[in-house]
This record gives structure tokens, C-alpha cells and sequence, in this order.
């Protein structure tokens, strides 16, 4: 309970400080929060705040929004292979591969999670769409990095009826394709 309200009053505080700002120097300072350095992908903290409000436009008639939970497989033994530079180098190559394979609308809904983790919301798809991109996604980071990635998948509307267990779903089929053997996309409660 501490740490929620902590984080309610860090946003409070925050919201503070940005209304004193001008609309130029306010998008500016957003950017240097809400994006990942390495990747220029939006950050975790940015993702925790977009996915309530698609969520909530998800329940407004559309088909729902897929999320995705993407995880580069054996990244760590990659990196103490090749060392952190060319791992960096990686994660941006990969980066521009999900980009490519995405719905401009997508684009801005792809989020770096974690080290070598990402997270994509996409909006008005069924879970077979989600599906389908989340395969594209696989075959296009293979074929462009020689890395494979595992994707856990959870919809809302169709697997998932509130925001809590839309991301562990996909978090929980995302350690399904791992279990299964990597380079694979899973979707939540379905069989293998």
C-alpha cells in the first residue's frame, strides 16, 4: 500500500513541476522520461501508464488490444560471448526489426520493458491478428539478427477482462515459450 502511494504522490509531484513548463520544454523533459536511451523505444514507466488508457478505449466497441511479451532468447549468454557493446548494438538492430514488421499506429505502443525484454500493445486486432504479428515479429528479428526471440501473448476482451491479468497472462505465455523451447509465440491457455 506504501509503495502505491509513494508512486501516486511521485506522479502528483511530477505533474506539478511539469505544468510549471512550457509545451516545448514539457515534451521535452517527457521524452527524457518516458524513453529508453539505448533504444529510443518508450520505457516501462511509460507503458505502465498507456496500458490503463488503452485498456479503457479497448471497452469502447473495437475488437480489443492484443499485448505482446517479447524476450530475446539467451541474451545473457550472447552478451559474455560478444561483450555489452555489440549487445547494445543488438538490441537496437532488433528494435528496428519490431518497428519494420509493425502498424504505424502499433509503432507507438512498443515498449522496452526490461534488459532484453519488450512490450507491444496492439489496438482493434483479435487475438488471431495478435497472433499473426506476433509470428511476423519472430521470423523478421531471425531472419534480420540470427537471434530468436519467445512472445507471450494475452488479448483483452477475448483471454483477459481487466488490466491485472491481461499482463500476467502474457507474461505466463511468454514463460510457456520459453519452457516449450524458445523461438516460439504463445498465446495464454491455449495448447502448444
Amino acid at each position: 500500500m506504501n509503495d502505491t502511494m509513494n508512486s501516486k504522490n511521485e506522479v502528483s509531484k511530477l505533474d506539478e513541476i511539469m505544468n510549471k513548463l512550457s509545451p516545448d520544454e514539457r515534451a521535452f523533459v517527457s521524452g527524457l522520461i518516458d524513453k529508453d536511451p539505448l533504444t529510443g523505444l518508450y520505457n516501462r514507466r511509460k507503458f505502465d501508464q498507456d496500458i490503463e488508457l488503452v485498456v479503457s478505449m479497448s471497452g469502447r466497441g473495437n475488437k480489443g488490444s492484443g499485448l505482446l511479451f517479447i524476450d530475446i532468447d539467451h541474451f545473457k549468454k550472447f552478451n559474455d560471448e560478444y561483450g555489452h557493446q555489440r549487445g547494445d548494438q543488438v538490441l537496437r538492430e532488433i528494435t528496428q526489426s519490431i518497428e519494420q514488421n509493425l502498424r504505424d499506429y502499433d509503432k507507438i505502443h512498443i515498449y522496452r520493458y526490461g534488459g532484453e525484454e519488450f512490450v507491444i500493445i496492439v489496438s482493434d486486432v483479435s487475438i488471431k491478428d495478435t497472433f499473426q504479428i506476433g509470428d511476423r515479429l519472430r521470423r523478421a528479428v531471425k531472419e534480420s539478427s540470427g537471434l530468436t526471440i519467445s512472445i507471450g501473448i494475452s488479448h483483452y476482451k477475448e483471454i483477459s477482462g481487466d488490466l491485472k491479468s491481461l499482463i500476467n497472462n502474457a507474461d505466463n505465455a511468454l514463460l510457456e515459450a520459453k519452457r516449450k523451447g524458445r523461438d516460439s509465440v504463445v498465446i495464454y491457455g491455449k495448447a502448444p
